[in-house]
């Protein structure tokens, strides 16, 4: 009995899984070495860039959605969502107003001894309008 459809062989060598396994080493580092250097707002940008690099790697080679096309649709859709969801997410961040001590009501640093809900000198943690000792 003869099938009419063709059964798909897709066979990965060994030297694509060592490509694909030295590309996730190097990103690896690369994670390490990005989280010791200051991006100023596009620290988490760039964590979320290597992160997603590297998850998309393991999905189109271990999990083998570079293979099969719906899954791999539903793959990228769901990286879609995440992205608008995260794009929005920076954005509110980046918008709003940061917390400086001039902005707090209450004290930033608690000082034993210190007066509760009351300004402290941080020098001293003695209470504001006190001389320093």
């Amino acid at each position: 009995m003869s099938h009419s459809h063709a059964e798909p062989n897709h066979v990965t060598g060994p030297r694509t899984y060592a490509g694909v396994l030295l590309a996730l080493i190097v990103l690896t580092i690369i994670t390490v070495y990005a989280s010791y250097l200051d991006f100023g707002a596009f620290n988490t940008v760039v964590a979320l860039i290597i992160a997603t690099t590297k998850g998309s790697l393991v999905a189109l080679f271990f999990m083998h959605l570079r293979h099969d096309k719906f899954n791999a649709v539903v793959f990228l859709g769901g990286l879609l969502f995440l992205a608008v969801f995260l794009i929005w997410t920076l954005f509110d961040i980046a918008t709003r107003t940061p917390i400086l001590p001039s902005n707090l009501k209450t004290p930033v640093m608690e000082f034993p001894g210190a007066p509760l809900n009351k300004p402290v000198r941080p020098s001293t943690g003695q209470p504001a309008g006190q001389p320093a000792p």
